[in-house]
């Protein structure tokens, strides 16, 4: 089988370029690729299934413990705990998505040399995996969120379908990047994971954008003399660019509780001035988040479609 065969169309009887099967015949072998990666990433654990909702809520009592309990943070919003936990199950399912999607077409070098398919389904498969484990976690969260009457639904709540397909879509660009990049370049597994580690602390996990805006003392008094440093205000700014932290700022709000504001009210000044602090008056950073993801979905693309043709060869 030739390495360009992810590329190479057929012909039908008028002599017309046409792909080899129909789009219907590769969305149906995507999901049954996705269904069986996430049927066997459990068969051999003893508790199964069990541990897709075991694993963020371990993380979660771990790091509640040590922000929380030992070190006493919270910012002081409404239902701080279930905030916490749901900033956990996004950051999750990123974390999973992004790390086994990467390896998708390394660990299948038999599948690619023998069968003639479009090779962004492995990678889109092993997303589709990953995106099961975080809509049943993300049931979890609204059922304990019940339970402990602990949420306040309102029409806002039709807002996280978008952000849910924003998360979506910045995991998979990232995801097609990385899988063409492991192929060749083993590395780049390391080097994410350690950039993964600044991730979690630069994307408002533990903590909203509200309590980061006060902590680094962006939050004076109306009319104070008091000088804000230079880098404090650029770290508030990269985070609020952070695509993650706007997705966890706004399903806080719209799927929990209307204390937890939009991102656009932090970034705007108009949270701040309606506690009297010091608005952050950086307008321009509402699109960024959404504009990251569009290029990062680009770029991601056009890095894999660049890099599928020799596939077959580096593996």
């Amino acid at each position: 089988m030739s390495a360009t065969a992810d590329t190479r169309p057929t012909l039908n009887a008028t002599g017309m370029a046409r792909q080899p099967s129909t789009f219907r015949h590769y969305r149906h072998l995507t999901l049954e690729l996705a269904i069986s990666q996430f049927k066997l990433r459990y068969t051999q654990s003893v508790l199964g299934y069990l541990w897709s909702l075991l694993k963020p809520a371990m993380m979660f009592a771990i790091t509640y413990f040590i922000f929380v309990d030992l070190f006493k943070i919270n910012d002081g919003t409404e239902f701080y705990g279930l905030q916490v936990l749901l900033g956990i199950v996004v950051w999750t399912f990123f974390a999973e998505c992004t790390s086994s999607a990467m390896q998708a077409i390394a660990s299948n070098g038999g599948l690619i040399r023998k069968a003639y398919f479009p090779r962004s389904i492995l990678v889109i498969a092993a997303s589709l995996s990953s995106l099961f484990t975080f809509l049943i976690n993300l049931v979890i969260v609204f059922v304990i969120a019940v339970a402990l009457h602990q949420i306040d639904i309102g029409l806002r709540i039709v807002a996280v379908i978008p952000l849910l397909l924003e998360l979506y879509l910045l995991s998979l660009g990232i995801s097609l990047f990385l899988a063409a990049l492991f192929v060749q370049y083993h590395d780049v597994s390391h080097l994410w994971e350690v950039l993964m580690q600044g991730l979690f602390y630069g994307s408002g996990v533990m903590f909203s954008l509200t309590y980061v805006l006060q902590r680094l003392h962006l939050a004076l008094a109306v009319g104070s003399t008091t000088r804000v440093t230079p880098h404090l205000l650029w770290i508030m700014q990269v985070m609020t660019a952070n695509p993650i932290t706007q997705i966890i700022e706004d399903l806080r709000h719209a799927l929990l509780t209307p204390v937890a504001p939009w991102t656009e009210l932090v970034v705007t000044g108009h949270l701040a001035a309606v506690n009297q602090w010091a608005p952050l008056n950086a307008t321009w950073l509402l699109p960024v988040p959404f504009l990251v993801v569009l290029l990062v979905l680009t770029v991601g693309s056009l890095t894999f479609r660049a890099r599928a043709r020799n596939f077959a060869q580096n593996l």
